[in-house]
């Protein structure tokens, strides 16, 4: 949380920046420091009007320092004439000899009378390195009742750093100030402004909280203009220029124009692309404001608001100076293995050549092919036919199954008829090499007919007697299930004819492992298990499950061992055995973990799951942020696999209640089921459909969307989606006129949703069991596995977490439960 900047003369200060400007009491010195627009001088103003137990001194150093010491000298008169009068005669501190006099006053100064705060602003106007020794030097004072507060736009000096860091004094930063989304939607409340999610989520990742653009975006609103973005982006352009950009020196523009052209980028990039060495560039990064450093990934980046203007910057420079920035920031993504950041700016600068001979992984673009970047895959494609390939063709394959994951299957015959033209005709090529590549285009032109199994298995057949060797550029370049957890969702696509797309999918699995070399290894029994999770039959499933486990296991196929165990979690909790379903869900964990690739692709496929299951069990609170954004969602996983993923946005809508919301999206998800045929995620969507035109009122609406679900599933006998919602839908179902050749199929569905609701329950019953013993579900997971008498080492293992974390929650654990041994852990949970 941050503070809510400019309600009249004063500023909104929220509690955790509240909590933070406390904790001044503890220290001699506080440096507050943040960019321009950030609020820093009028959030200090508000805080510290009329705090109890201090008078606060305050000090403008935007002056001459005979000025600025002046007022000093004046401040100190406040509680010492005599320490007044020796500071005056000294004068400020600019040799050797008055830094020791000064360090040696400040040592002994104190407020015996009252507390004092001295607050000292535009404290960079006098910050040398003459006041770096003597605040360096004096923080330890012993001297009572006297703090300072030091207010700067910016903080470089590595000695008050290394106090801050050391916690040998206080910082606040610009992360302190910045608004956090639920502080954009507090301060446009506090100006008579609702704002929903998602637009509080878009304000927010346009500004990253800054609150001076911020408080633009609420003037605009509040104004009801009606381009928000562009008034907003004018008038914070503007206030950049004049308080940001303009302070800069020469090197420092062009240092930020040189880096403009990368999203993000690490310390090395930076010395490759700038040719400074490692010290300046650090001096650099850390002078300048609204650059931002990521510890976890060790990258930086801008501030949106910046990055937009430094690019419009960029755009005003010459044209053979910007094409020489982005070429060999191209280059440095390229010697980097950022692939796809490469090919941005390759696409940009009309520079193709070198992405289409660069050796590169499947593997390293698939994450990428996603929505937002249809358009530099589609440049990239367009300009095939004006590069030398030189017997190099990898890329351009990789380009075309890129594009069939957009559905642009006519561009992508269109170029696969000549990249096989122009193969044949390639003197650099042999025999064995043009026969590969045959191969692989024979392999794409398959997956043209997604997800039709019974025309892609012609397709593969046609490999055999083309290649020997298995294909290898695209296969194993992506999960055989892309993000999605349900091979049914993927593969069933014309109601009534499950059984005969299921037989298909069977006989084809034994060839298709033979010419990509186990790609997928356990897809037929997976999609077996998955129809009979979905039409009831839990013991046939489970079963497939194992045998998909082993047959996953057996080639490192992650993608499909997951969503076995995403099969096996809902069976348990089907069943209500919550250790299961808690086992399974960890297992689901432990394998993402093993997913060190770029794409984490498997990172995306366990939150997946997790947020299926959170919202069977109503804890929608639980899903992972990115799904709870139809945005981030369409920027996060591909075509292929986001109707499965709207599927558990549209519940998370419904379990909250915003079913307008749902109802406005509806048309665009049955838009993109109908592109791929899927019939299951078109049973959900219509399901949501039927409970959120009920509970808006729309009972008849209702009634046909509910008839129009069931008429997909009773052929197909798919009762799970009927099941997963049977509690919202149930009334509807009874009153819902349905044929007679329905009602078995109703029957069947009531039925089982008896047990379910049974299981659902008992898993929720035991969650709140947890919450009652005040422990985390880790926690009870590791206080178990204790009072079973295993060794933390063990738990560890079982769990797939470390030694150290284990340590750590037994202490947690004894704490909460009042206890000091396992013999009494095991007492406890007997």
């Amino acid at each position: 949380m941050a503070h809510i900047k400019n309600l009249s003369n004063r500023a909104y200060i929220s509690g955790s920046l509240k909590d933070k400007l406390s904790r001044f009491e503890m220290y001699r010195y506080s440096f507050i420091y943040a960019p321009t627009g950030y609020g820093k001088s009028k959030v200090i103003r508000t805080f510290f009007k009329n705090y109890p137990g201090y008078t606060v001194l305050w000090i403008d150093a935007e002056s001459s320092r005979e000025i600025f010491w002046d007022n000093f000298c004046n401040a100190v008169k406040m509680f010492d004439n005599t320490l007044a009068a020796a500071f005056k005669k000294i004068g400020f501190p600019d040799s050797d000899y008055a830094i020791n006099e000064v360090i040696n006053l400040l040592s002994i100064m104190n407020s015996e009378k009252f507390s004092a705060l001295l607050v000292i602003d535009n404290f960079d106007d006098i910050f040398d390195d003459n006041m770096c020794r003597i605040f360096a030097a004096s923080y330890l004072s012993t001297a009572v009742g006297l703090r300072y507060a030091f207010i700067l736009k910016k903080l470089t000096n590595q000695s008050i750093i290394n106090l801050i860091t050391k916690d040998d004094a206080l910082g606040i930063t610009k992360k302190d100030f910045a608004f956090s989304q639920e502080d954009i939607e507090d301060y446009f409340r506090l100006n008579e402004i609702i704002l929903d999610k998602e637009t509080s989520k878009d304000i927010f990742n346009k500004t990253l909280g800054w609150p001076y653009v911020v408080h633009l975006y609420m003037e605009a609103y509040k104004n009801k203009h009606t381009d928000a973005d562009k008034t907003v982006l004018d008038k914070a352009y503007t206030f950049i220029e004049n308080n940001v950009w303009l302070e800069l020196s020469d090197d420092e523009r062009q240092f930020l124009a040189t880096m403009s052209v990368f999203s993000s980028f690490n310390l090395n990039q930076c010395m490759k692309q700038t040719f400074l060495e490692e010290k300046m560039c650090l001096k650099l990064l850390n002078s300048i404001p609204l650059i931002n450093y990521d510890e976890h990934t060790r990258r930086y980046s801008f501030n949106p608001m910046f990055d937009g203007f430094i690019l419009q910057v960029l755009d005003e420079m010459p044209v053979d100076e910007v094409t020489k920035i982005t070429l060999r920031a191209a280059d440095t993504n390229l010697d980097d293995g950022n692939y796809f950041e490469a090919m941005k700016l390759y696409s940009h600068s009309k520079e193709y050549r070198k992405i289409y001979q660069h050796n590169i992984d499947f593997i390293d673009i698939y994450p990428y092919v996603i929505k937002q970047n249809k358009d530099v895959f589609t440049d990239i494609a367009n300009h095939y036919w004006d590069i030398e390939k030189e017997g190099h063709y990898e890329f351009s394959l990789i380009i075309c199954f890129s594009l069939l994951m957009f559905n642009e299957k006519h561009m992508v015959e269109t170029l696969l008829t000549d990249i096989t033209s122009d193969i044949c005709k390639d003197s650099v090529l042999s025999d064995n090499k043009k026969n590969s590549y045959m191969a692989e285009i024979q392999f794409i032109k398959a997956f043209t007919e997604y997800n039709d199994f019974g025309k892609m298995r012609e397709g593969f057949n046609i490999i055999l007697s083309i290649s020997k060797s298995p294909v290898n550029i695209i296969a194993g370049g992506f999960p055989f299930n892309y993000e999605c957890p349900s091979i049914m969702m993927l593969y069933h696509r014309q109601s009534g004819a499950l059984d005969k797309e299921l037989e298909t999918l069977e006989q084809c699995a034994p060839d298709y492992y033979r010419i990509t070399n186990g790609h997928g290894k356990g897809f037929e029994a997976l999609m077996r298990a998955d129809v009979l999770y979905n039409r009831g039959d839990l013991d046939g499933a489970e079963i497939l499950c194992q045998k998909a486990i082993y047959m996953a296991d057996s080639r490192n196929q992650y993608a499909i061992y997951i969503a076995a165990y995403y099969i096996l979690a809902n069976i348990a909790l089907y069943r209500g055995f919550n250790d299961q379903y808690k086992e399974n869900m960890h297992k689901i964990e432990a394998v993402a973990r093993r997913d060190t690739r770029k794409s984490k692709s498997l990172e995306k496929l366990s939150d997946i799951c997790h947020a299926c299951m959170y919202s069977d069990i109503e804890q929608q609170d639980k899903i992972a942020a990115w799904i709870k954004d139809q945005k981030k969602i369409e920027d996060s996983v591909n075509f292929f696999s986001l109707s499965f993923v709207n599927i558990v946005f549209g519940k998370y809508l419904i379990l909250n209640r915003e079913y307008h919301h749902f109802l406005g999206i509806s048309g665009q998800l049955l838009g993109l089921n109908n592109l791929f045929s899927y019939i299951l995620p078109q049973i959900y969507t219509y399901i949501y459909l039927a409970i959120a035109n009920k509970e808006t009122g729309e009972t008849i609406k209702a009634h046909k969307f509910l008839k129009e679900a069931i008429k997909l599933a009773e052929p197909d006998r798919i009762y799970m989606p009927f099941v997963h919602n049977y509690s919202s839908i149930s009334e509807l179902m009874a009153e819902t006129v349905i044929g007679h050749d329905n009602q078995g199929f109703i029957r069947n569905v009531i039925k089982i949703s008896k047990g379910y609701e049974k299981g659902v329950k008992s898993i929720k019953k035991a969650g709140h069991a947890l919450a009652d013993y005040g422990l985390t579900v880790r926690e009870a997971d590791v206080a178990k596995l204790a009072a079973q008498r295993f060794s933390n080492k063990e738990i560890a293992e079982q769990l797939f977490i470390a030694e150290s974390t284990v340590k750590s929650n037994m202490k947690v654990i004894f704490n909460k439960l009042q206890i000091n041994s396992r013999a009494e852990l095991k007492n406890f949970f007997e």
